[in-house]
């Protein structure tokens, strides 16, 4: 094999843990198929066993190690990039008691895999808005109370995931005054009356 041949395969491979690194393992075959690996590759690196196949299109590098947030980062995946948000970024920010019983991501376009057990906002999110947990997205402290407040929570509900946020110091009071103001008017509301529970 030529150097040429050799450092391109080594630039794919690198792509590929690069972007197998942000996403707890996981790429899909469009993922791999962008980054220079034909079907035939695909198949040669399950069969030799340095990927594994997870679902259809859906791939993981062998051995990763294994994380109790690996499904969430899966389903992002599955999803095209979807970021995690609404009930279950709470959750996992430990914001309120909520317990999602379905996981809450956001998704600018139409997704069109289907997964169980997941429910999918639609709403285009800026660099802001989200932040990386290094296996995937979750919409920020702020965006996330704006989208509880936005949805159909109770006051009670936001009203303590409010009081969580800034306790634990991840929301100031003038930052998410200054969050809400921007928003419709439902949501300025509901954001001020959280805010009054815990003047």
């Amino acid at each position: 094999m030529d150097d040429g041949v050799v450092r391109r395969h080594e630039e794919r491979e690198r792509g590929l843990f690069e972007c197998a690194l942000e996403q707890a393992g996981y790429f899909t075959a469009g993922q791999a198929r962008t980054l220079g690996f034909s079907p035939g590759e695909i198949g040669r690196a399950l069969g030799a066993g340095a990927w594994e196949r997870v679902d259809r299109d859906l791939f993981r590098l062998s051995p990763w190690p294994h994380t109790d947030l690996e499904d969430v980062a899966r389903r992002c995946v599955q999803l095209q990039g979807a970021v995690v948000s609404h009930q279950s970024a709470a959750e996992l920010y430990g914001l309120g008691h909520l317990h999602p019983q379905f996981l809450h991501v956001t998704a600018g376009a139409p997704v069109h895999v289907r997964t169980d057990r997941v429910a999918v906002h639609r709403a285009d999110l800026g660099p802001a808005d989200c932040e990386h947990t290094g296996a995937f997205l979750i919409t920020t402290p702020l965006r996330t109370v704006l989208d509880l407040a936005e949805s159909g929570v109770s006051q009670w509900v936001l009203d303590e995931v409010v009081g969580d946020a800034l306790a634990i110091g991840r929301l100031d009071r003038p930052a998410l005054e200054a969050g809400a103001a921007g928003q419709s008017v439902r949501v300025e509301r509901r954001v001020g009356r959280a805010l009054s529970a815990w003047a």
